[in-house]
């Protein structure tokens, strides 16, 4: 008892400076993978099915972490390392990458290019939070017309335990490893504004102390470069709760409305935020829906083995306010440690079929007719509509300086390609294929807070043969060179 009071103690007395000026983090699959691993541990309870997190909510999860041992001592040190990193005043990036990687793009990847220079700027305290990111870009694969951009860039501030965020910045809903079904961040980032909790804990009333820790998500953005609805509007809300410690449930709700040529007068977004516009006639039709639910469930509880199962599914529209032409998604992750390594692995299976058949409507809609996806990518799960995915992976920390995380994947893409469709909305994989792949990254960290990752990919394509690839980045702090700091 007095070990496990010591460090947590002495942990987070480092951890709370770090995260003075820290408001939001964005997707990041290390960071990730170290709090999936301390809540299957039963150290820690926190959501992280709703990206960006609130470095908030990091912050009060570890105070009241239950550390038992020096093994889950250092991945919570890898977790403050890793938000110092991001947490850096001035940050030089670079990645090169040997070939373009034809692979569904896992959760945190925000390359979309095959050349990327870029200079970061934060700043932030208790109540605000600033990020400037100037991205140059060579041989895009996500062609938004622009070698230079800002994604990645947000200005946020916090009112009452809320964030309201503005910018362009990476969304995530959902507990998939690889990938959401229905807000993923294969695409570019949507610009627009977000509203949510700073925390997550639970209601103090009686009456609604019962949901548990709980958060919200509420998005509202223009996409880019639309072409077949100029201007159309993206909306989502996304709500999560914990009603029991070892249980996670989620919903979640999108719309693509309005745009050049579409109502957006007030009734028109009241009867499609009500679903009470689903009509064969396109003049009436207001939007296009997808919404579904999600659920974790942490198995240690029962079993004494720190495992858990997940699932989600949606539905690209409704029948009696619930969602049909179904989606499916599941997996199951296991979280331990050998000889001191804390590792966890996974497996996942995803169908963007319409209730497991090829038709032509998952992630389609024949009146926003460019789909579900924005520049050709989706804005749901990497792999796109009317495709299957079966994936293994997992992580592995051998030191302080070094880890390995990786995935086998095989995928059947764009299933119904060959069928006859009014046009291609999914660029990424136009035409039906099988792949298999194997994608590892390797990540050595120069510093603690300055990491490289270096990541190479063999594949087996029906369409397009073998392939094989490499890449390399890092981010490079530039505060200590300009300021002696």
């Amino acid at each position: 008892m007095i070990l496990k009071t010591t460090l947590t103690a002495m942990l987070l007395a480092g951890f709370s400076s770090t995260l003075f000026a820290q408001g939001l983090v964005l997707n990041n699959e290390d960071l990730r993978t170290d709090l999936n691993w301390l809540n299957q541990q039963g150290v820690i309870q926190i959501s992280t099915s709703t990206w960006p997190l609130s470095g908030d909510e990091i912050l009060r999860a570890l105070s009241q972490a239950k550390v038992e041992n020096t093994t889950q001592q250092k991945v919570i040190q890898s977790i403050q390392h890793a938000i110092e990193a991001d947490n850096k005043t001035i940050k030089l990036g670079l990645f090169a990458e040997t070939d373009r990687k034809d692979l569904p793009q896992a959760f945190g990847d925000n390359q979309k290019s095959q050349y990327v220079g870029s200079l970061e700027f934060n700043a932030g305290a208790d109540n605000w939070d600033a990020k400037l990111r100037v991205n140059a870009e060579g041989e895009v694969q996500i062609d938004s017309g622009h070698d230079v951009n800002v994604e990645g860039s947000y200005l946020a501030g916090k009112l009452w335990n809320q964030w309201l965020v503005g910018g362009q910045i990476p969304t995530y809903w959902g507990p998939g490893h690889d990938g959401s079904l229905i807000r993923g961040d294969a695409s570019r980032p949507v610009y627009g504004f977000t509203v949510q909790r700073a925390e997550q804990k639970a209601f103090e009333t009686k009456w609604l102390s019962w949901i548990g820790p709980w958060q919200y998500q509420a998005f509202a953005g223009q996409l880019d470069d639309y072409s077949a609805v100029p201007n159309a509007r993206l909306l989502g809300l996304r709500i999560t709760a914990q009603p029991l410690p070892y249980l996670e449930i989620g919903g979640s709700r999108i719309l693509q409305w309005g745009g050049e040529g579409r109502s957006e007068n007030w009734d028109s977004l009241w009867n499609a935020i009500k679903g009470n516009d689903n009509f064969d006639n396109g003049d009436l039709d207001k939007s296009n829906q997808i919404a579904g639910l999600d659920a974790r469930l942490n198995l240690n509880q029962w079993l004494n083995i720190p495992l858990s199962v997940y699932g989600q599914f949606v539905g690209e529209d409704e029948a009696g306010f619930w969602p049909a032409k179904n989606m499916y998604l599941a997996g199951i992750d296991f979280s331990s440690a050998y000889k001191s390594m804390p590792y966890q692995l996974y497996a996942e299976w995803v169908n963007t079929k319409t209730n497991g058949e090829s038709k032509g409507i998952s992630y389609n809609h024949y009146i926003y007719t460019d789909g579900y996806y924005q520049h050709g990518f989706p804005l749901g799960h990497a792999i796109g509509g009317d495709s299957e995915m079966v994936s293994v992976g997992g992580d592995i920390r051998f030191d302080a300086m070094n880890r390995l995380s990786g995935r086998a994947l095989f995928a059947k893409l764009n299933q119904s390609a060959d069928q006859i469709l009014p046009r291609i909305n999914n660029y990424a994989f136009p035409e039906q294929d099988d792949i298999q792949a194997l994608d590892l990254t390797w990540t050595h960290y120069i510093k603690p807070t300055l990491p490289l990752k270096i990541n190479g990919w063999v594949s087996d394509s029906d369409r397009h043969g073998n392939d094989a690839g490499a890449s390399i980045g890092v981010e490079i702090p530039l505060e200590q060179a300009l300021f002696g700091r």
